[in-house]
């Protein structure tokens, strides 16, 4: 039963989307009206499209891993230990997960460096809201390290039928939307 009332309830919803992205071709254009999406509380938002959410995560990605094997490397070149590759490795190997946590907590509001650059924001699917300093540091290790998994996941064909957590708006277009 409960089942049941979940599928007529997310086909009410995507009925009711469809209606408001056609009242809303005209006044924000194709292009911004298809990106249109429903928070899960039924609040409007505008998506980004792939092309600025991929520019985000490969300047977050590059920064971020960029910088932990970076620092590997010049451990390697500077260092005068006898076993300095392996002293290399471990550091960089560490920097790759504990840079992130600190990269996402600095930006908590949902911005980083690559999302300001890309125009995006990452938000919460459930009602639009930023994702916080406690969740932050964890989003973008997902975002830095897991991503690319799925990337390879989802270019091979499967969907793991997971849902959206987190969805990354077009700040821009969303302003436009507020404004209406």
């Amino acid at each position: 039963m409960d089942r049941l009332m979940t599928v007529e309830y997310e086909q009410d919803r995507l009925a009711a989307l469809k209606q408001v992205q056609d009242q809303l071709r005209p006044v924000l254009g194709e292009s911004v009206a298809s990106r249109l999406k429903m928070f899960k509380n039924g609040t409007l938002c505008v998506e980004a499209p792939l092309s600025a959410t991929f520019m985000a995560w490969l300047i977050d990605s590059v920064l971020v891993n960029g910088t932990a094997i970076g620092l590997g490397a010049l451990y390697f070149v500077s260092s005068s230990v006898p076993n300095k590759d392996a002293g290399a490795v471990v550091i960089a190997f560490t920097l790759i997960f504990v840079l992130p946590l600190l990269y996402g907590w600095f930006y908590g509001d949902g911005r980083g460096v690559g999302a300001l650059l890309a125009g995006t924001r990452l938000v919460r699917m459930k009602d639009g809201s930023r994702v916080g300093l406690r969740k932050a540091g964890w989003a973008m290790l997902i975002r830095t390290l897991l991503l690319p998994l799925t990337l390879l996941a989802a270019l091979s064909g499967s969907s793991g039928g997971h849902e959206d957590i987190r969805v990354s708006i077009d700040v821009h277009a969303n302003d436009q939307l507020v404004r209406l």
